[in-house]
């Protein structure tokens, strides 16, 4: 099917929209689309699409995870006015929501509500996993209930609420054959029950995991709940989005247009993507990462913030590029993988959250990634027989950070799930250069909030900001960034070159 284009439901506010007592005389237009006749499926089609990509743009995030690294991106550490994601997000937001309130009290749309009730929880945890605390409770109401100044609620009390909607929304989905499906405009999953409610008991896995340093009876209580309910375990079951090749440019991979757009400028592999791999001897480093002009420089990955004649060293043609396979125009974006679930797994089982296996589930996690990125079955075995294949061996910390680095490695370009698992774990250890901005040359641990939202809503924002140690900064931690001794320094920092292997 074909993607359609950008939605917006206009007659509903997201934190603290402005608005006036003429608005709906001053909005309203025949032409605009309204919620009488607006379609459910219309707008779930738009905000996956719109979301997923967003999420393999070259962004921030993936600078701030080292999965690749932009020469030309200035002072990547450098505080500014943060307005997007906290932007993009809204729009996705108002339209998710407004899925969620069209399908309630619906018998026939039961599975449709439960799937925009999941996808609101993906959204959400996008967001807050970059700012903190955020406008949540009080957010996303209809019109006639819209809040102009909602607060700003504890983002500890919101994944609390993250966990009860997944719950909840799982228990919901149903087989039964009078269900309306979303069909061909779930572009996820083609209404597949079963596949949504192992992506919904997934991402409650991530959930708990994500906060198990903050509150280990949160993390829990649901990892009980959700180890032994259908997951995403299986290549075949990852929640993905296949990019359009056709007339419509927005439906294309956003790394094809990047391609198209610079003519073709590489995209630099980051250092850290290219050393964990060496380090492994690891047999997906040549589909990861090609080989730069000057092919005797290796596979060598640049690090971030680099400052001056650092930059010598990771020049145009001495720098390992990213595969066309990762920018081609038709290409599949992964939201979720069975190698992430079995990763969580691993860690859960590492903490005593789960009885299960930590060996197994670790190099199930491996053997996952490997068939997904098409690595031979000689080169899968070689492999899993190697140090790398196991951790059977080495303290608990040692353990964990083999668990992380092999997450971050499977879920290569993921960039916003790889820096809140730094920032969470630690791992992997990563080499910073001399642009050290306003951080002292550490990789931020929030995003700050936008002026916009200091001059609509500054009473709440202001309490939200009094709640963070260290105030409105981006090295404040927030509530789930609760692991003691971060960050870890890469054993390199503060010498150059970084090479370690």
């Amino acid at each position: 099917m074909k993607y359609i284009k950008s939605v917006t439901v206009v007659f509903f506010l997201l934190f603290g929209l402005a608005c006036t007592k003429n608005f709906e005389k001053m909005n309203t237009s025949p032409l605009m689309v309204t919620k009488d006749v607006i379609k459910p499926s219309m707008l779930f089609t738009a905000v996956l699409k719109q979301s997923v990509f967003s999420t393999y743009e070259n962004s921030i995030f993936k600078e701030y995870s080292n999965y690749y690294s932009n020469e030309a991106s200035g002072v990547i550490f450098q505080n500014q006015d943060w307005t997007s994601p906290f932007s993009d997000y809204q729009g996705d937001l108002i339209n998710i929501a407004e899925v969620v309130r069209l399908t309630a009290d619906k018998p026939e749309l039961v599975n449709q509500h439960a799937m925009g009730r999941i996808w609101k929880v993906w959204l959400f945890q996008q967001l807050t996993d970059a700012y903190g605390d955020l406008p949540y409770s009080e957010a996303l109401l209809g019109v006639d209930e819209a809040i102009n100044q909602p607060v700003y609620d504890k983002q500890e009390d919101i994944y609390k609420d993250m966990l009860k909607e997944l719950k909840e929304a799982a228990a919901q989905l149903s087989d039964n054959s009078e269900q309306v499906s979303f069909g061909d405009a779930d572009i996820l999953f083609k209404g597949n029950v079963d596949n949504w409610k192992r992506f919904a008991n997934s991402l409650r896995l991530r959930l708990a995991i994500r906060v198990r340093y903050a509150n280990e009876d949160l993390a829990q209580q649901h990892v009980s709940e959700v180890i032994n309910s259908p997951l995403i375990d299986d290549n075949t079951l990852n929640a993905t989005l296949t990019t359009i090749d056709g007339t419509d440019i927005s439906n294309r991979n956003p790394l094809y247009n990047d391609y198209v757009n610079s003519n073709a400028y590489p995209v630099w592999v980051g250092f850290t993507v290219t050393q964990e791999l060496l380090k492994r001897n690891d047999p997906r480093l040549p589909v990861y990462a090609d080989l730069p002009s000057v092919a005797s420089a290796g596979y060598r990955g640049r690090p971030m913030t680099l400052q001056g004649d650092q930059k010598i060293k990771y020049g145009f043609d001495s720098t390992a590029r990213l595969p066309v396979f990762f920018r081609e125009a038709v290409h599949t974006i992964i939201v979720m993988n069975a190698a992430e679930v079995y990763f969580l797994r691993a860690e859960a089982a590492l903490a005593g959250l789960s009885g299960e296996n930590v060996e197994q589930t670790y190099r199930n996690g491996i053997s996952e990634s490997l068939e997904q990125y098409g690595i031979s079955t000689n080169d899968a075995n070689a492999y899993m027989a190697s140090p790398a294949g196991s951790i059977a061996t080495g303290t608990e910390e040692e353990k964990l950070e083999n668990i992380i680095v092999q997450k971050y490695l499977a879920m290569y370009h993921q960039g916003t799930e790889a820096w809140a698992e730094f920032r969470r774990t630690g791992y992997p250890r990563i080499w910073t250069g001399a642009d050290m901005g306003s951080t002292k040359g550490n990789i931020p641990r929030r995003l700050t909030y936008p002026s916009s939202e200091y001059a609509r809503n500054n009473a709440n924002v202001i309490a939200a900001v009094s709640r963070l140690n260290g105030g409105d900064e981006m090295m404040s931690h927030m509530w789930w960034d609760a692991k003691p001794g971060l960050p870890f320094l890469h054993p390199k920092q503060g010498q150059f070159p970084p090479e370690i292997y």
